[in-house]
């Protein structure tokens, strides 16, 4: 069975014209129920009552509109606009508080906290205020009304209907008002499960497919391993006998490769297995095995937080291929490899002063392009800055 979703704007502008309809009726009784009974003009207010139809009405026509996702000024010159049109209503002889209530819980899903405390301690100060003023200018002649038609006014046939769609409006709209907001609650519960359900969903997926990467990742690195490790056993073979010397040197250099291997066998397996992978360790023993391979010097300047198991796998990669593409094409003696947060991005920084090559060109090698695709995996942007003769510096940014 499919559940009826309703958005946020759509709720509050159901909620706001129940309780606008609700207050229109309650305003159109009342004048009906104070003509049947043909009682004495009472004392005009400070604006007149047909006012509080206009002020209904611009009320009504503002519902129209929620602006979300619009500037700060055009929010509070909305919120201000409705609260204009809804104080002034002191002055024309009701009292409708609710509507100023429900638009500073309006303001809660609009404005700042700030923002909204301002606004309802300066309606507050306003209302009652101009409720005072209202209350003083026509106290006097409230005063003789009363007095004078008194056995008029309180009549029983009167106040029985009066009270009854006081006190039935009243109860009404603040149960509408409690109501339509729990439901309003229970829908953001429900659609906040709903999302933390989803992220665990697509945590697992992203972690099966960086599983099965990983996989990927052992074989073309143990393959490229291993097949120097049989061409070098295979020398060390046909040399054992013409010349024992070089034979030795060529099972040293065995040792070196077969030693690599399980490394990169342990490394990958304790991923897979772990829900933790320790960047900044990986990224270390990286750069000793490379510069155990070739003379090279590689400085590591990695200030990374903890990040997803995915994130910090992905950055491995993207510097681990780098660093293989300046052993292949840079003729590169010295390496920077820079790790950093910068303005909620990740930066990770492979700088290197090798000849360079024209950024421009496309290449038709997958070194460049496998960075590129890990890259797009986290969202994220290469930068490539190289030139001839003067080095190459290689900018991933990932958003954190």
């Amino acid at each position: 069975m499919n559940e009826r979703v309703f958005s946020l704007p759509k709720v509050l502008r159901y909620l706001e014209w129940t309780i606008l309809i609700v207050i229109l009726l309650v305003a159109l009784l009342m004048s009906v129920l104070v003509n049947y009974f043909n009682f004495p003009e009472y004392p005009d207010s400070l604006l007149p009552f047909f006012m509080v139809f206009v002020s209904l009405a611009g009320c009504g026509i503002l519902s129209f509109v929620f602006p979300l996702n619009r500037p700060l000024w055009q929010i509070r010159l909305y919120i201000f606009l409705e609260m204009l049109l809804i104080i002034p209503t002191t002055m024309m002889g009701v009292q409708i508080e609710i509507i100023l209530y429900f638009y500073i819980g309006k303001s809660c899903f609009l404005l700042s906290r700030k923002d909204v405390l301002f606004t309802a301690i300066s309606s507050c100060i306003i209302w009652n205020t101009l409720s005072i003023i209202d209350f003083i200018y026509r106290f006097d002649e409230v005063k003789k009304y009363l007095i004078a038609h008194l056995n008029d006014v309180y009549v029983l046939e009167y106040m029985i209907p009066h009270n009854l769609i006081i006190g039935v409006s009243g109860y009404s709209l603040a149960s509408i008002f409690v109501i339509m907001f729990c439901y309003l609650a229970l829908a953001e519960q429900k659609s906040r499960k709903k999302a933390e359900k989803l992220a665990k969903e697509v945590e697992a997926l992203a972690s099966k497919l960086e599983r099965h990467r990983i996989a990927r990742d052992i074989h073309d690195s143990l393959g490229h391993s291993l097949t120097t490790l049989d061409v070098q056993l295979e020398l060390a073979n046909k040399l054992a006998l013409s010349k024992p010397e070089n034979a030795l040197k060529t099972v040293h250099i065995c040792k070196q490769l077969s030693s690599q291997c399980l490394v990169e066998v342990r490394r990958a397996v304790r991923t897979m297995r772990d829900s933790t992978f320790n960047l900044h360790e990986a990224l270390q023993t990286l750069v000793e095995q490379v510069q155990q391979n070739q003379n090279l010097d590689i400085h590591l300047e990695i200030k990374l937080p903890n990040l997803p198991l995915q994130t910090a796998h992905q950055l491995y990669c993207i510097a681990k291929e780098g660093l293989t593409n300046i052993q292949k094409h840079a003729d590169a003696n010295r390496v920077t490899l820079r790790g950093e947060t910068k303005s909620n991005n990740i930066v990770l920084q492979i700088i290197d002063n090798g000849k360079g090559f024209n950024s421009d060109t496309p290449h038709s090698g997958f070194g460049l392009k496998g960075m590129q695709e890990r890259v797009d995996i986290l969202a994220g942007e290469m930068i490539i800055d190289s030139r001839k003769m003067k080095g190459t510096c290689i900018n991933i940014l990932i958003p954190f």
